[in-house]
């Protein structure tokens, strides 16, 4: 397998997980996509489908980490770092990203061992972290009110995935969905 099909196999994985999950994604359906056997993905991916999708998952935490940072750097303040973070890391009219992450989010409980370890660790350092450490820091310098910063991050993040269903564009609903949440979280 060359490192063409390697980086192959590794996108037709991404693609029937976010379809899929962990459970609903084969070895044998990504090798017949890619145009190998299975016992070729095992070569290169030793560990077999834990393996794989490991790499893949933290291939997608660390280009969703890089967009968040760059976010979170955004200058004009709390609410334009926000909206950057829904426009730049959370967006997605395909809905492909928000589903990718869902399954990953649910895969940590299908993963055993350092695999599961080492998703989690990455997961929560790399995605959560930096949001929560921005809404801790609001939080001390008054800019919302005194809770929890991770509870912060959970809502936020959760009401982000709502920009692709959202009317308009993505800056338009990013917008408004950052509004609604300053203002409960601004909210004595």
């Amino acid at each position: 397998m060359t490192g063409d099909t390697r980086t192959r196999a590794m996108s037709v994985y991404a693609a029937h997980f976010a379809a899929r999950g962990y459970r609903g994604t084969s070895l044998e359906a990504v090798a017949t996509e890619v145009g190998v056997r299975k016992p070729t993905l095992y070569h290169h991916f030793p560990g077999g489908k834990e393996t794989l999708h490991k790499l893949v998952a933290l291939d997608f935490i660390d280009r969703r980490g890089r967009s968040l940072q760059e976010s979170l750097a955004a200058p004009g303040g709390l609410a334009a770092q926000l909206r950057a973070v829904i426009v730049g890391a959370v967006a997605d009219p395909t809905g492909a990203t928000s589903s990718f992450e869902q399954h990953l989010f649910d895969s940590l409980d299908q993963l055993e061992g350092d695999a599961e370890k080492e998703l989690r660790e990455a997961y929560v350092s790399r995605l959560l972290e930096p949001v929560t450490a921005r809404l801790a820091r609001a939080v001390a310098e008054g800019e919302l009110a005194d809770r929890d910063p991770a509870l912060l991050c959970n809502a936020f993040l959760h009401l982000a995935r709502a920009v692709d269903m959202a009317p308009g564009s993505p800056e338009e609903a990013a917008a408004a969905l950052v509004s609604l949440f300053l203002d409960g979280a601004r909210a004595a």
